[in-house]
């Protein structure tokens, strides 16, 4: 398995790139599935299917600003 000192900062940036493109999807299908269940009437098993999908996306929004920091601009 290659280390990441063995990546060039180009690939290192692609990387990063990709891994936040997979957040976002992920983050965006998880807010659909919110916004679905928030359009049927609301029921308690709504409100924690709501939370539940609540509780996913905030570990994937963490992580997403805390790899965004790694981003270069200029690459």
């Amino acid at each position: 398995m290659l280390q990441k000192n063995e990546m060039s900062d180009a690939d290192f940036q692609k990387l990063l790139k990709i891994a936040l493109m997979d957040l976002r999807i992920h983050r965006t299908l998880l807010e659909n599935e919110i916004a679905d269940q928030r359009a049927d009437l609301r029921t308690l098993e709504q409100d924690e299917a709501i939370e539940n999908l609540e509780q996913q996306i905030r570990p994937i929004r963490e992580d997403y600003d805390h790899y965004k920091q790694f981003l270069t601009e200029d690459i």
